[in-house]
């Protein structure tokens, strides 16, 4: 009897607490659905945005004193040399796409390529040492069904056909450009030289004694130097994409170039083709390794003593320089966040 009276309590126990459990749950979903889940204003990607844009805000707000001088640069110049800069800026988002399809290998479309290239100067001009524009390729190349350590590896790829490209066009310029790219007239001694160096290399040598620091390093080479290698080795084997690769980095560090001698001749200081390449070339250098967002100052600096030392006019040197960052950073970061936010909603970032 007592297990007849436990089966109907265990029974309606079952049919009326399990019943109204699962309609409750199913209860429960509706109204998680309905009000558990409402939309949200703060989500993770306009985080994102948010946190860029005020980046970019707080490297656009120090060149406040210097819009009057841009503006008048600007006002002053000849319209069609503008034209040509901008053209050339276009050129260089052209190269980059083709440069990162080489690297990558693998068919992404041109136009796909192209956005995310101008979305990349809003991210890099938000960020310190174009950390944001890295990242960006990253995720640009894992919605193409690549892993996100090939990803990396093919953005590290191509950083590195970009330095090999930089330092080989560096050299290229000191051998044919002669007193055009003599900046060293004014150089400390060669003692001086090579006290510094070797301060450079005990420091380097403290660092390197430190286990984290030997760690991290380890850790750097491990999962992006030897996927990096690697990936060249296949690039090596692929003359077609070897050349396109290194073309394309070519032609963004040539486009810039031609941007900058374009823009001085829009202000009247006269054609420069060599003096322009090489400041472009030091000013890149010193963005990828300046700790400001977009390189800020370190940028305006290097381009303005470069041109000054040789031999630009400090006027004329300030206002290329401001006309040249203009048409090649703060108006492609304006067009970069419509991109940005256009590759989002189609999936692409």
């Amino acid at each position: 009897m007592a297990d007849d009276a436990e089966s109907p309590a265990d029974g309606t126990g079952d049919g009326t607490a399990g019943g109204p459990a699962k309609g409750s749950g199913a209860d429960g979903g509706r109204d998680g659905a309905a009000g558990g889940r409402p939309r949200r204003w703060l989500t993770r990607r306009r985080i994102i945005q948010v946190v860029l844009v005020l980046g970019l805000a707080y490297v656009a707000v120090p060149l406040v004193n210097e819009m009057p001088q841009i503006l008048d640069a600007l006002r002053r110049a000849r319209p069609a040399w503008l034209g040509v800069a901008a053209l050339a800026v276009c050129g260089g988002f052209v190269s980059a796409s083709i440069a990162l399809r080489a690297c990558a290998g693998i068919p992404i479309p041109y136009l796909d390529g192209v956005e995310m290239q101008v979305a990349a100067t809003f991210t890099a001009t938000a960020t310190p040492a174009s950390v944001g524009s890295l990242a960006l390729g990253v995720r640009f190349l894992t919605t193409f069904g690549l892993p996100v350590s090939v990803a990396t590896a093919v953005v590290g790829l191509q950083s590195l056909v970009q330095f090999i490209v930089h330092i080989l066009l560096l050299v290229l310029l000191a051998l044919v450009g002669g007193r055009a790219v003599d900046v060293l007239h004014d150089a400390p001694s060669g003692w001086t030289m090579l006290v510094i160096l070797g301060m450079c290399v005990a420091v380097v040598g403290v660092a390197l004694g430190i286990p984290r620091i030997r760690a991290a390093l380890a850790d750097v080479w491990q999962h992006r130097g030897r996927e990096a290698v690697e990936h060249l080795k296949l690039l090596v084997r692929a003359p077609a994409r070897l050349a396109a690769s290194f073309l394309g980095a070519a032609g963004g560090s040539l486009s810039s170039a031609v941007a900058l001698w374009a823009m001085l001749i829009a202000v009247g200081g006269g054609s420069h083709p060599i003096t322009a390449a090489f400041g472009t070339l030091v000013g890149a250098t010193l963005a990828s390794a300046a700790p400001t967002p977009g390189g800020i100052g370190a940028v305006e600096a290097a381009l303005v003593a470069s041109l000054t030392a040789l031999g630009i006019p400090p006027g004329t040197a300030l206002a290329a320089t401001f006309g040249y960052r203009a048409v090649a950073t703060w108006i492609p970061s304006g067009l970069g966040w419509f991109f940005y936010n256009r590759l989002q909603r189609r999936g692409r970032i």
